[in-house]
C-alpha cells in the first residue's frame, strides 16, 4: 500500500526544509576523526590525569545501542570514574536499561585492555545505588609486558578491515573456510573467567529455529510501534548509523514512514539462517552490575572473534521487545539451568565472513569528560 498524501506531503516538506536550512537539519553529530588516534600520542611525560586520560580515546571507541554512545567519565585521583549518560538512554528500544549498561561495559572492557596495553595495573569497583555512577577504575602503573595486545590492536582496526562476503577481493568460495578454526572458538568460549556471566555457542538447529521466530516477531512488534521508529529515526538523522547528512535524513524518513517490517525481516533471517553459531552472553543475576559486566565479556569477544578473522554481529531485537524477551531467556533450557546462569543479556550470530562494518561516529573526547 502507498503512502497517504499527507506523509507525501510532510516528507516533501521536511525535504525542502532540509535543503533550504543545510545548517541547521543536515548536520551531522559526531566525529570520524576519533578514529585517527595514534597509539605514539600517548604522553608518556605527561602527567598522571593527562595518561589516563588519553587512555579514554580508546574507551570511547566501543560499540553501544544504536550507536548512543551513552557514557560520560571523569578523571581524577588516580582513577576514572565512569558514568552513565541518561540523557542518551532509549527508553522504547531499552526499557529496562540493559543494553544501555551493556554499552556503557563495552567501553569499560576497551578502557581497561587500553590501560594494560599501556602500563598500568586496574581495579575495577562497580558501584550500585546509583543511576549514573556506573564504576570507578583505578589504575596503578606497572612494568608488565601487555596481556592482549591483539585485543588492543583490534580496537581501532575493528570496523575498518571486516571482511565482506560481497566483497569482489574475496579468495574464489572454495578457497574461504567454511568452518571456524576450532582452537578460535575454543578461546572464545573460555574467554570468560568470570564464572557469573557466561558465553555459549549454539549450532543447534532447534534453537535457531525458535530464535529465529521470536527475532521475526520481534521485528513485527518493534517496527510497527511509533515511539521505537521515532527513536530509531532520531538517532539516524543524527549520523549515528554511520550516513550523515541528507541521506542520514533520508534514511529517518524510510523508518518513520515506510514499512520497514519486510526489508527487516528479510535482513535478520539471512543473518541468523546463514551465521555458523548463535552466541548467548547470560548472567547469573539481572541488575545493572551484572549486564556491565556482560557487557565487557561482549567486547572481549567482538575484539577476539575480529583477531581470528571472524564476524559478529548482534542481534538483540528478541529481548528489546517485552513481548518475545522472557521467551529468550528460556531458550538455552538446561545448558544455562545448569551453570546458574539463566538471564540472557546478549545475543549475537558469529561467522567466517560478514558484511564490513561501517565506520560510525563518536562523541569528541571533550564532550564525555566531566
Amino acid at each position: 500500500m502507498g503512502m497517504s498524501a499527507a506523509k507525501v506531503l510532510l516528507i516533501s516538506l521536511f525535504l525542502i526544509a532540509g535543503m533550504l536550512l543545510p545548517g541547521i537539519v543536515w548536520q551531522p553529530k559526531g566525529s570520524f576523526e576519533v578514529w585517527n588516534i595514534m597509539e605514539n600520542d600517548f604522553p608518556r611525560n605527561g602527567s598522571s590525569e593527562e595518561k589516563m586520560t588519553f587512555l579514554l580515546n580508546y574507551a570511547i571507541l566501543a560499540p553501544s545501542i544504536y550507536n548512543t554512545q551513552p557514557w560520560r567519565f571523569n578523571v581524577s585521583d588516580g582513577s576514572i570514574m565512569v558514568m552513565a549518560d541518561e540523557s542518551r538512554w532509549l527508553e522504547a528500544a531499552d526499557g529496562n536499561k540493559r543494553e544501555m549498561h551493556i554499552s556503557i561495559g563495552n567501553a569499560l572492557e576497551n578502557l581497561i585492555i587500553a590501560a594494560d596495553h599501556f602500563g598500568y595495573n586496574h581495579t575495577v569497583s562497580y558501584v550500585s545505588g546509583d543511576e549514573c555512577i556506573i564504576a570507578r577504575v583505578s589504575l596503578q602503573p606497572s612494568a608488565q609486558a601487555p596481556m592482549d595486545p591483539q585485543l588492543f590492536s583490534a580496537i581501532t582496526s575493528l570496523e575498518k578491515s571486516s571482511p565482506s562476503k560481497t566483497n569482489e577481493s574475496l579468495p574464489e568460495q572454495d578457497s574461504v573456510p567454511q568452518t571456524a578454526n576450532q582452537i578460535d572458538l575454543a578461546n572464545i568460549e573460555s574467554i570468560s573467567t568470570d564464572q557469573d556471566i557466561r558465553v555459549f555457542l549454539i549450532d543447534d538447529p532447534d534453537i535457531r529455529s525458535r530464535f529465529l521466530n521470536l527475532t521475526l516477531n520481534a521485528d513485527q512488534v518493534l517496527y510497527s510501534d511509533i515511539e521505537f521508529k521515532s527513536e530509531l529515526g532520531h538517532w539516524i538523522s543524527r549520523g549515528a548509523m554511520g550516513p550523515t547528512g541528507v541521506q542520514a535524513k533520508i534514511d529517518q524518513i524510510k523508518v518513520a514512514f515506510l514499512d520497514s517490517v519486510p526489508g527487516q525481516i528479510e535482513k535478520d533471517s539471512e543473518i541468523i539462517n546463514s551465521s555458523l553459531y548463535l552466541g548467548f552472553i547470560t548472567s547469573q543475576m539481572n541488575d545493572p552490575e551484572s549486564q556491565v559486566r556482560a557487557g565487557q565479556l561482549f567486547e572481549r569477544i567482538r575484539l577476539l572473534s575480529s583477531s581470528a578473522n571472524l564476524s559478529l554481529q548482534p542481534m538483540n531485537q528478541a529481548l528489546q521487545a517485552v513481548e518475545t524477551e522472557s521467551e529468550v531467556n528460556g531458550l538455552l533450557g538446561e545448558k544455562s539451568e545448569a551453570l546458574n546462569s539463566p538471564f540472557v543479556q546478549q545475543i549475537f550470530c558469529l561467522d567466517v565472513v560478514g558484511p564490513a562494518n561501517e565506520l560510525t561516529p563518536r562523541r569528541p573526547l571533550e564532550e564525555v569528560l566531566i
